[in-house]
């Protein structure tokens, strides 16, 4: 809206909408006279209705003279299903999270129109904002440490943080504007804690976070003369609240620009070793990325070319896969003395040969699309790309244990598996006496079956 205010000299030539369903006739006539007039039209949340945006695909590929001044914007969250035709003729402008605490405090500030800082008088209120931003980035910034921050990832968005700064006007507009001992610390930390942010949380101890963060950022405490208040301090950084007097948005960002760009899991009340966790991940995330851009086409190592190497990568695994299971020959033998723990162990023999059956059946139609007998399909071209990358194809992960092993210690696991849970042709005490060792293995689908069984 502010480039669209700036280039075309006010807001009365843009115009908007959010898609969604009934919509589709309201959008074509929106556009129709966007086209006509040389207006400025964004549809918003295209993810919500593809098949809209098909129909828009085939329609502007009719239109031969459009107005020059007719701009096309369309938002839309990552999404498979969107219309490649559309990517191919558009700009793209992709907008990423803000990542780090003081990235994520400038954005939530650089947001914030002037007047809605000036909106109420109360000596607490622009404080209070910062109180209310920063809590906002450090509930935002917790995601990143995955189980050690939040037991549940949740979307804490924008406008939580608008509605309650619109909570907190509400409130401090009916306060005594310069007593702070008067502000309804216990109703704002509810709304705010429970109903706003702690509405999204459904764990019982995510909720005793978002609880503990309102009590230590919430409170007379922090008007102060005596102690002031810091939301963390050491030797060489100190998070506190600006000076009464600072006004202008432009000053508040100029405060958090003095913030370092990194921060340590310390201001969030976390363990320094919180961090570990969080730069393994990262780094993994990028040397996939990295193996995901190498060239894909070719000779590979060897001098072979890459179809010549993934069908070798094909043969040598079907050649290593362990055969399936004879379940039924099992549940013969364990069918006058079947415990919990021999329930298990067919459990996950069923679940293992299912697993094995659809590796052979994906790598001999893999080996015939690469012979030319049949077409490659996208389940086949993953597994493809897979094979060459050395990972783990998608198509497999599903019905394996959750794992983050590469494919080839992967198949030596694979392998040790079935070692594992083989059992050998034997009399009824024999089998069942192995039963507790085979289902003792790492490798259970479903661990928490084994411990119920222990149980009963």
């Amino acid at each position: 809206m502010k480039l669209a205010e700036v280039v075309t000299g006010g807001l009365g030539s843009f115009s908007h909408i959010s898609l969604g369903q009934g919509q589709e006739k309201a959008a074509m006539g929106l556009l129709n006279n966007a086209l006509r007039q040389g207006y400025w039209l964004m549809l918003q949340n295209a993810h919500l209705l593809i098949s809209f945006v098909r129909q828009l695909e085939k329609y502007l590929e009719k239109v031969e003279a459009p107005h020059p001044d007719f701009r096309l914007w369309i938002t839309t969250d990552p999404t498979p299903t969107f219309p490649i035709g559309i990517l191919q003729k558009s700009l793209k402008v992709v907008t990423e999270p803000p990542n780090g605490l003081k990235l994520n405090l400038r954005s939530t500030f650089f947001k914030i129109r002037q007047d809605r800082l000036e909106a109420c008088s109360h000596i607490a209120y622009r404080p209070l904002v910062y109180v209310l931003a920063f809590f906002h980035a450090v509930v935002q910034e917790r995601r990143k440490y995955d189980k050690l921050g939040w037991n549940i990832c949740y979307d804490f968005n924008e406008s939580d943080f608008n509605v309650c700064l619109e909570i907190l006007i509400s409130y401090l507009l009916k306060a005594p504007p310069g007593d702070t001992t008067r502000v309804p610390w216990n109703s704002l930390k509810y709304l705010i804690g429970e109903v706003m942010y702690g509405g999204r949380v459904i764990d019982d101890f995510d909720r005793r976070v978002t609880n503990t963060y309102m009590n230590e950022y919430m409170g007379d405490f922090l008007f102060d003369k005596f102690q002031p208040f810091h939301f963390y301090r050491d030797e060489s950084v100190d998070y506190f609240i600006p000076e009464d007097d600072i006004i202008l948005k432009e000053d508040y960002i100029a405060h958090i620009d003095e913030l370092p760009l990194v921060n340590s899991p310390d201001v969030f009340g976390l363990h320094p070793n919180a961090e570990i966790g969080y730069y393994t991940q990262a780094t993994r995330t990028i040397w996939f990325y990295l193996i995901q851009l190498q060239p894909q086409t070719g000779e590979a190592s060897g001098g072979i070319s890459r179809d010549d190497f993934i069908d070798n990568v094909a043969a040598d695994i079907l050649h290593k896969l362990p055969q399936a299971f004879e379940v039924w020959r099992i549940k013969k033998q364990l069918a006058m003395t079947m415990t919990p723990t021999g329930v298990v162990l067919v459990q996950e023999l069923d679940r293992f040969n299912l697993l094995v059956l659809r590796m052979k059946r994906t790598l001999d139609l893999l080996r015939k699309a690469i012979a030319g007998e049949i077409g490659m399909d996208n389940v086949l071209d993953n597994i493809a790309n897979s094979l060459f990358n050395g990972m783990l194809p998608d198509n497999w992960r599903k019905l394996a244990p959750a794992t983050c092993k590469q494919l080839g210690s992967w198949l030596e696991h694979l392998q040790q598996m079935h070692y594992t849970n083989k059992m050998p042709r034997q009399t009824h005490a024999n089998i069942n006496a192995n039963i507790n060792i085979n289902t003792r293995s790492q490798t259970l689908w479903r661990k928490l079956s084994r411990l119920n069984a222990l149980r009963q």
